[in-house]
Protein backbone atom coordinates (compact mmCIF):
# COMPACT_ATOMS: atom_id res chain seq x y z
CA UNK A 1 0.00 0.00 0.00
CA UNK A 2 2.85 2.42 0.83
CA UNK A 3 4.29 1.79 -2.62
CA UNK A 4 0.96 2.70 -4.23
CA UNK A 5 0.74 5.94 -2.28
CA UNK A 6 4.35 6.79 -3.17
CA UNK A 7 3.68 6.31 -6.88
CA UNK A 8 0.53 8.40 -6.72
CA UNK A 9 2.29 11.14 -4.75
CA UNK A 10 5.09 11.33 -7.32
CA UNK A 11 2.54 11.46 -10.13
CA UNK A 12 0.61 14.27 -8.45
CA UNK A 13 3.87 16.17 -7.80
CA UNK A 14 4.80 15.83 -11.47
CA UNK A 15 1.44 17.11 -12.64
CA UNK A 16 1.45 20.05 -10.27
CA UNK A 17 5.07 21.04 -10.95
CA UNK A 18 4.69 20.93 -14.72
CA UNK A 19 1.41 22.80 -14.67
CA UNK A 20 -0.37 20.08 -16.65
CA UNK A 21 -3.04 19.60 -13.95
CA UNK A 22 -3.77 22.07 -11.17
CA UNK A 23 -5.79 20.96 -8.14
CA UNK A 24 -7.58 23.89 -6.52
CA UNK A 25 -9.36 23.22 -3.17
CA UNK A 26 -13.01 24.26 -3.24
CA UNK A 27 -14.55 22.42 -0.26
CA UNK A 28 -13.54 20.36 2.75
CA UNK A 29 -15.07 19.11 5.99
CA UNK A 30 -13.41 17.07 8.73
CA UNK A 31 -16.25 17.74 11.23
CA UNK A 32 -13.71 18.63 13.93
CA UNK A 33 -15.62 21.76 14.93
CA UNK A 34 -18.25 19.42 16.33
CA UNK A 35 -20.76 20.46 13.68
CA UNK A 36 -21.02 19.79 9.97
CA UNK A 37 -20.14 22.58 7.54
CA UNK A 38 -22.99 25.02 6.92
CA UNK A 39 -22.40 24.46 3.19
CA UNK A 40 -24.13 21.06 3.37
CA UNK A 41 -27.69 21.09 2.01
CA UNK A 42 -30.68 18.78 1.74
CA UNK A 43 -31.15 17.03 -1.59
CA UNK A 44 -34.74 17.89 -2.55
CA UNK A 45 -37.11 15.71 -4.54
CA UNK A 46 -37.73 16.95 -8.08
CA UNK A 47 -41.02 15.05 -8.30
CA UNK A 48 -42.44 15.32 -4.76
CA UNK A 49 -42.61 18.93 -3.48
CA UNK A 50 -41.64 19.21 0.17
CA UNK A 51 -39.76 15.92 0.21
CA UNK A 52 -36.05 16.07 0.90
CA UNK A 53 -33.17 13.90 2.01
CA UNK A 54 -31.52 14.09 5.45
CA UNK A 55 -28.72 16.50 6.28
CA UNK A 56 -25.32 15.20 7.36
CA UNK A 57 -24.46 15.82 11.02
CA UNK A 58 -21.29 15.65 13.11
CA UNK A 59 -21.17 12.91 15.77
CA UNK A 60 -18.51 11.92 18.26
CA UNK A 61 -16.03 9.46 16.78
CA UNK A 62 -16.51 7.26 19.83
CA UNK A 63 -20.05 6.47 18.62
CA UNK A 64 -18.83 5.06 15.29
CA UNK A 65 -18.72 1.20 15.21
CA UNK A 66 -14.99 1.40 14.50
CA UNK A 67 -13.40 4.81 15.22
CA UNK A 68 -11.14 6.13 12.45
CA UNK A 69 -7.61 6.38 13.87
CA UNK A 70 -6.78 9.42 11.70
CA UNK A 71 -10.21 11.02 12.04
CA UNK A 72 -9.96 13.13 15.16
CA UNK A 73 -12.84 13.44 17.62
CA UNK A 74 -15.76 13.71 15.20
CA UNK A 75 -17.10 12.17 12.01
CA UNK A 76 -20.03 12.87 9.71
CA UNK A 77 -23.24 10.84 10.15
CA UNK A 78 -26.04 10.43 7.59
CA UNK A 79 -29.11 8.18 7.74
CA UNK A 80 -32.68 8.11 6.37
CA UNK A 81 -33.96 7.93 9.93
CA UNK A 82 -37.51 9.06 9.08
CA UNK A 83 -37.89 6.66 6.16
CA UNK A 84 -38.77 9.49 3.76
CA UNK A 85 -36.69 7.93 0.99
CA UNK A 86 -37.15 4.27 1.88
CA UNK A 87 -33.67 3.80 3.24
CA UNK A 88 -31.71 6.24 1.07
CA UNK A 89 -29.99 9.37 2.40
CA UNK A 90 -28.09 12.00 0.39
CA UNK A 91 -26.60 15.29 1.56
CA UNK A 92 -25.05 17.70 -0.96
CA UNK A 93 -22.90 20.83 -1.10
CA UNK A 94 -21.65 23.29 -3.72
CA UNK A 95 -23.32 24.59 -6.86
CA UNK A 96 -25.13 22.66 -9.59
CA UNK A 97 -22.86 24.40 -12.13
CA UNK A 98 -19.73 22.76 -10.71
CA UNK A 99 -17.80 20.53 -13.10
CA UNK A 100 -14.34 19.00 -13.48
CA UNK A 101 -13.58 18.25 -9.86
CA UNK A 102 -12.48 15.45 -7.56
CA UNK A 103 -14.13 14.37 -4.34
CA UNK A 104 -12.49 12.09 -1.81
CA UNK A 105 -12.99 11.06 1.78
CA UNK A 106 -12.95 8.30 4.35
CA UNK A 107 -16.12 6.20 4.18
CA UNK A 108 -17.28 3.53 6.64
CA UNK A 109 -18.14 0.55 4.42
CA UNK A 110 -20.42 -2.36 5.31
CA UNK A 111 -19.86 -5.98 4.25
CA UNK A 112 -22.51 -8.71 3.82
CA UNK A 113 -25.34 -6.71 5.36
CA UNK A 114 -28.89 -8.07 5.17
CA UNK A 115 -30.88 -6.45 3.75
CA UNK A 116 -28.36 -4.98 1.32
CA UNK A 117 -26.64 -1.80 2.51
CA UNK A 118 -23.98 0.49 1.13
CA UNK A 119 -22.33 3.88 1.56
CA UNK A 120 -20.31 6.09 -0.77
CA UNK A 121 -19.67 9.44 -2.39
CA UNK A 122 -21.99 11.31 -4.76
CA UNK A 123 -21.20 13.87 -7.47
CA UNK A 124 -22.77 15.80 -10.34
CA UNK A 125 -25.98 16.01 -8.26
CA UNK A 126 -28.85 18.27 -9.33
CA UNK A 127 -32.13 18.02 -7.45
CA UNK A 128 -33.85 20.37 -9.94
CA UNK A 129 -33.79 17.57 -12.49
CA UNK A 130 -33.74 14.71 -9.99
CA UNK A 131 -30.43 13.17 -11.05
CA UNK A 132 -27.21 12.29 -9.25
CA UNK A 133 -24.28 9.88 -9.68
CA UNK A 134 -22.50 7.93 -6.96
CA UNK A 135 -19.71 5.46 -6.26
CA UNK A 136 -20.76 3.07 -3.49
CA UNK A 137 -19.25 0.11 -1.65
CA UNK A 138 -21.86 -2.55 -2.45
CA UNK A 139 -20.13 -5.37 -0.59
CA UNK A 140 -23.04 -7.76 -0.11
CA UNK A 141 -23.94 -10.68 -2.38
CA UNK A 142 -22.63 -8.91 -5.51
CA UNK A 143 -19.25 -7.94 -3.98
CA UNK A 144 -18.59 -4.84 -6.05
CA UNK A 145 -17.89 -1.14 -6.12
CA UNK A 146 -20.74 0.37 -8.06
CA UNK A 147 -20.68 3.56 -10.18
CA UNK A 148 -24.17 4.53 -11.32
CA UNK A 149 -26.87 7.18 -11.50
CA UNK A 150 -30.36 7.11 -9.98
CA UNK A 151 -32.33 6.96 -13.24
CA UNK A 152 -33.98 3.56 -13.00
CA UNK A 153 -36.07 2.29 -15.92
CA UNK A 154 -39.36 1.09 -14.36
CA UNK A 155 -39.73 -1.57 -17.06
CA UNK A 156 -36.25 -3.08 -17.23
CA UNK A 157 -35.20 -2.12 -13.66
CA UNK A 158 -31.82 -1.10 -15.11
CA UNK A 159 -30.08 2.21 -14.49
CA UNK A 160 -29.40 4.30 -17.59
CA UNK A 161 -25.75 4.59 -16.52
CA UNK A 162 -24.08 1.89 -14.43
CA UNK A 163 -20.64 0.29 -14.15
CA UNK A 164 -19.51 -2.41 -11.72
CA UNK A 165 -15.98 -2.90 -10.40
CA UNK A 166 -15.63 -6.47 -9.16
CA UNK A 167 -12.89 -8.01 -7.02
CA UNK A 168 -10.56 -8.46 -10.00
CA UNK A 169 -10.84 -4.70 -10.71
CA UNK A 170 -9.98 -3.64 -7.15
CA UNK A 171 -6.27 -3.76 -6.24
CA UNK A 172 -6.23 -5.55 -2.90
CA UNK A 173 -9.63 -7.12 -3.51
CA UNK A 174 -12.99 -6.58 -1.82
CA UNK A 175 -12.87 -6.07 1.98
CA UNK A 176 -14.19 -8.95 4.08
CA UNK A 177 -15.17 -6.99 7.21
CA UNK A 178 -16.87 -3.68 7.98
CA UNK A 179 -14.48 -0.75 8.29
CA UNK A 180 -13.14 2.56 7.05
CA UNK A 181 -11.86 2.93 3.49
CA UNK A 182 -10.70 5.89 1.42
CA UNK A 183 -12.70 6.59 -1.72
CA UNK A 184 -11.97 9.12 -4.45
CA UNK A 185 -13.52 10.06 -7.79
CA UNK A 186 -12.24 12.46 -10.44
CA UNK A 187 -14.94 13.74 -12.81
CA UNK A 188 -14.29 15.52 -16.11
CA UNK A 189 -16.88 16.79 -18.57
CA UNK A 190 -15.31 15.87 -21.91
CA UNK A 191 -17.95 17.46 -24.14
CA UNK A 192 -21.72 17.83 -24.44
CA UNK A 193 -22.06 14.08 -24.97
CA UNK A 194 -19.53 12.52 -22.60
CA UNK A 195 -18.58 12.63 -18.91
CA UNK A 196 -15.56 10.66 -17.68
CA UNK A 197 -14.81 9.17 -14.26
CA UNK A 198 -11.59 7.95 -12.61
CA UNK A 199 -12.38 5.94 -9.47
CA UNK A 200 -10.01 5.04 -6.63
CA UNK A 201 -10.29 2.79 -3.59
CA UNK A 202 -7.72 2.94 -0.78
CA UNK A 203 -5.39 4.97 -2.99
CA UNK A 204 -5.42 2.66 -6.02
CA UNK A 205 -7.17 3.39 -9.30
CA UNK A 206 -9.81 0.80 -10.17
CA UNK A 207 -9.12 -1.17 -13.33
CA UNK A 208 -10.90 -0.07 -16.47
CA UNK A 209 -10.85 3.65 -15.68
CA UNK A 210 -11.72 6.06 -17.06
CA UNK A 211 -15.39 5.11 -17.32
CA UNK A 212 -17.48 7.14 -19.77
CA UNK A 213 -21.12 8.12 -19.40
CA UNK A 214 -22.71 8.79 -22.79
CA UNK A 215 -26.28 8.00 -21.73
CA UNK A 216 -29.25 10.28 -22.33
CA UNK A 217 -29.25 11.04 -18.59
CA UNK A 218 -25.57 11.98 -18.39
CA UNK A 219 -24.69 14.94 -16.18
CA UNK A 220 -22.28 17.65 -17.28
CA UNK A 221 -22.15 19.40 -13.89
CA UNK A 222 -23.56 19.18 -10.40
CA UNK A 223 -23.08 19.29 -6.65
CA UNK A 224 -20.94 16.94 -4.56
CA UNK A 225 -22.43 14.69 -1.89
CA UNK A 226 -22.33 11.74 0.51
CA UNK A 227 -24.72 8.79 0.28
CA UNK A 228 -26.02 6.03 2.54
CA UNK A 229 -28.61 3.32 1.81
CA UNK A 230 -30.19 0.15 3.08
CA UNK A 231 -33.19 -1.66 1.62
CA UNK A 232 -35.50 -1.06 4.57
CA UNK A 233 -37.55 1.70 6.14
CA UNK A 234 -34.89 3.79 7.87
CA UNK A 235 -31.64 2.98 6.03
CA UNK A 236 -28.31 2.43 7.71
CA UNK A 237 -26.01 4.96 9.41
CA UNK A 238 -23.38 6.23 7.00
CA UNK A 239 -20.16 7.60 8.50
CA UNK A 240 -17.80 9.92 6.63
CA UNK A 241 -14.69 11.94 7.41
CA UNK A 242 -11.99 14.09 5.83
CA UNK A 243 -14.09 15.11 2.81
CA UNK A 244 -11.95 17.08 0.34
CA UNK A 245 -13.06 18.48 -3.01
CA UNK A 246 -10.63 19.93 -5.55
CA UNK A 247 -11.34 21.68 -8.82
CA UNK A 248 -9.41 19.98 -11.63
CA UNK A 249 -7.99 22.59 -13.97
CA UNK A 250 -5.84 21.81 -17.00
CA UNK A 251 -3.18 24.30 -17.96
CA UNK A 252 -4.60 24.33 -21.49
CA UNK A 253 -7.86 25.70 -20.04
CA UNK A 254 -6.12 28.79 -18.71
CA UNK A 255 -5.58 30.45 -22.10
CA UNK A 256 -1.90 31.09 -21.47
CA UNK A 257 -0.01 32.83 -24.27
CA UNK A 258 1.52 30.52 -26.82
CA UNK A 259 5.27 30.75 -27.17
CA UNK A 260 6.19 32.86 -30.18
CA UNK A 261 8.71 30.32 -31.48
CA UNK A 262 6.08 27.63 -32.12
CA UNK A 263 2.36 26.93 -32.43
CA UNK A 264 0.82 23.64 -31.30
CA UNK A 265 -2.53 22.80 -32.87
CA UNK A 266 -5.35 20.66 -31.50
CA UNK A 267 -5.08 17.07 -32.69
CA UNK A 268 -7.51 15.83 -35.34
CA UNK A 269 -9.69 13.88 -35.16
CA UNK A 270 -10.53 14.30 -31.48
CA UNK A 271 -11.88 12.06 -29.99
CA UNK A 272 -10.14 9.47 -32.15
CA UNK A 273 -9.81 5.75 -32.84
CA UNK A 274 -7.40 4.29 -33.75
CA UNK A 275 -5.15 7.15 -34.96
CA UNK A 276 -4.92 10.92 -34.70
CA UNK A 277 -2.71 13.63 -36.21
CA UNK A 278 -0.84 16.28 -34.25
CA UNK A 279 0.37 19.32 -36.18
CA UNK A 280 2.62 22.19 -35.14
CA UNK A 281 4.58 25.08 -36.60
CA UNK A 282 8.16 26.13 -35.83
CA UNK A 283 9.25 29.71 -36.51
CA UNK A 284 12.90 28.69 -36.31
CA UNK A 285 14.96 25.53 -36.21
CA UNK A 286 15.41 23.88 -32.82
CA UNK A 287 15.69 20.62 -30.90
CA UNK A 288 12.10 19.68 -30.07
CA UNK A 289 10.31 16.97 -28.12
CA UNK A 290 6.74 15.85 -28.76
CA UNK A 291 5.64 13.49 -25.98
CA UNK A 292 2.35 11.80 -25.04
CA UNK A 293 1.46 11.45 -21.35
CA UNK A 294 -1.44 9.85 -19.48
CA UNK A 295 -3.42 11.83 -16.89
CA UNK A 296 -1.12 10.65 -14.09
CA UNK A 297 1.87 12.24 -15.83
CA UNK A 298 3.40 8.97 -16.99
CA UNK A 299 5.21 9.16 -20.32
CA UNK A 300 3.43 6.96 -22.85
CA UNK A 301 5.18 7.66 -26.15
CA UNK A 302 7.86 10.01 -27.49
CA UNK A 303 6.73 10.94 -30.99
CA UNK A 304 9.56 13.35 -31.84
CA UNK A 305 12.99 13.89 -30.28
CA UNK A 306 15.15 15.62 -32.87
CA UNK A 307 16.36 18.85 -34.41
CA UNK A 308 13.86 20.24 -36.91
CA UNK A 309 14.20 23.32 -39.14
CA UNK A 310 11.50 26.00 -39.27
CA UNK A 311 8.32 24.82 -40.96
CA UNK A 312 4.99 23.02 -40.58
CA UNK A 313 4.86 19.46 -39.27
CA UNK A 314 2.26 16.75 -38.73
CA UNK A 315 2.89 13.63 -36.65
CA UNK A 316 0.51 10.67 -36.30
CA UNK A 317 -0.07 8.75 -33.07
CA UNK A 318 -1.58 5.29 -33.36
CA UNK A 319 -2.64 4.90 -29.73
CA UNK A 320 0.30 2.66 -28.78
CA UNK A 321 3.01 3.04 -26.15
CA UNK A 322 6.77 2.78 -26.59
CA UNK A 323 6.59 -1.03 -26.53
CA UNK A 324 3.92 -1.19 -29.20
CA UNK A 325 1.14 -2.04 -26.75
CA UNK A 326 -2.33 -0.62 -27.39
CA UNK A 327 -3.23 1.87 -24.66
CA UNK A 328 -6.75 1.94 -23.18
CA UNK A 329 -9.46 4.50 -23.82
CA UNK A 330 -8.95 7.71 -21.90
CA UNK A 331 -7.77 11.30 -21.87
CA UNK A 332 -4.14 11.83 -22.85
CA UNK A 333 -1.91 14.88 -22.99
CA UNK A 334 0.54 15.69 -25.75
CA UNK A 335 3.28 18.17 -24.98
CA UNK A 336 5.56 20.07 -27.36
CA UNK A 337 8.79 21.22 -25.72
CA UNK A 338 11.35 23.59 -27.21
CA UNK A 339 14.11 24.74 -24.89
CA UNK A 340 12.42 26.26 -21.82
CA UNK A 341 9.09 26.67 -23.62
CA UNK A 342 6.37 24.04 -23.63
CA UNK A 343 2.68 23.70 -24.37
CA UNK A 344 0.28 20.82 -23.74
CA UNK A 345 -3.16 19.90 -25.06
CA UNK A 346 -5.69 17.17 -24.27
CA UNK A 347 -6.88 14.44 -26.61
CA UNK A 348 -9.43 11.67 -26.10
CA UNK A 349 -8.98 8.09 -27.25
CA UNK A 350 -12.27 6.18 -27.51
CA UNK A 351 -11.98 2.50 -28.38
Amino acid sequence: MNKIFTILSLAIFFLLSTGIILAQPIFSDDFESGTASTDWEHYFSATEPGMFEELIEAVEMATVPEPLSTGGNYAGWLQDIDGSYTGAALSVAGETTMQDYSIEGDVYCYVNQSPSAYTGLAFYCDSTIGTYIKLVADFDTDQRLRLYNNRLDPVTFQYSFSHNFYASDVPGGIPTTDGWHHMKIEIKTINADTTAFWCYFDGAMLLGCPIYDTSDDRMSSGQLGVFSFQQDGDGIPGYFDNIVVNSLVSSVDEQTPIASEFILNQNYPNPFNPETNISYQLSEGANIFLIVYDMLGREIRTLVSDYQPAGNYTVAWNGKDESGNIVPSGIYLYSLKLGKSAESKKMVLLR
